[in-house]
């Protein structure tokens, strides 16, 4: 093992053994999240909630603003769903999921890009955020993912690969070692939240 690999899995013990219970609690609360979410159970919402009021926590103590008032967003956003997805369409018993258009998905990016433009430039400008931009950019796609996860359009997995990913890298930076490790398995678990989603039945 060359030094600089020795360095980096020292480093990641090292963080490892600081992450404290609030984060393990949201980590494994998430994880229940995406689980349900692939199967289309409603009480995904609830596990996604809880898991987010504890992030709001973890992200405030990290110095990632935007992230932390995202995750209050979020359990008012589990709230919504938890009520959207109790009048599931269903084809044969099966609940249906659906597809937008590409003009719906090039609006919602338009509008996080917008949004991230705004308050990126805040948050450098007067706050000591750790990563402004990126918090700025992961923050709005993930409420534009979210939306269109409550509306159960299958192409927001899509979204949720892309923007876990990124986030990854961001928590990563910031020494969140098991967050980081949770968007990356998000990343892997929302490519095959795509796949499960493109079978079930769809409707526009």
């Amino acid at each position: 093992m060359t030094d600089a690999l020795r360095d980096s899995w020292q480093r990641a013990l090292d963080q490892a053994a600081t992450t404290g219970p609030l984060e393990v609690a949201a980590v494994l609360l998430g994880f229940a999240y995406v689980f349900m979410a692939i199967r289309q159970r409603r009480a995904c919402w609830i596990a996604g909630g809880l898991s987010t009021a504890l992030y709001a926590i973890v992200f405030l103590d990290a110095r990632l603003y935007l992230q932390a008032v995202l995750q209050v967003v979020y359990v008012v956003l589990a709230v919504h769903g938890w009520r959207e997805w109790s009048r599931d369409a269903r084809v044969d018993g099966v609940p249906v999921v659906r597809r937008v258009s590409l003009p719906i998905h090039a609006a919602a990016l338009a509008a996080a890009l917008t949004a991230t433009a705004l308050t990126g430039a805040a948050l450098a400008a007067w706050s000591d955020a750790a990563a402004p931009w990126a918090d700025a950019f992961g923050t709005w796609t993930s409420v534009a993912a979210t939306w269109l996860m409550i509306r159960k359009v299958a192409a927001s997995w899509l979204w949720w690969i892309v923007v876990d990913a990124g986030l990854a890298a961001l928590f990563a930076s910031q020494g969140l070692l098991f967050t980081a490790a949770l968007y990356l398995a998000f990343a892997a678990l929302a490519a095959a939240g795509w796949f499960a989603w493109r079978r079930a039945p769809q409707v526009a």
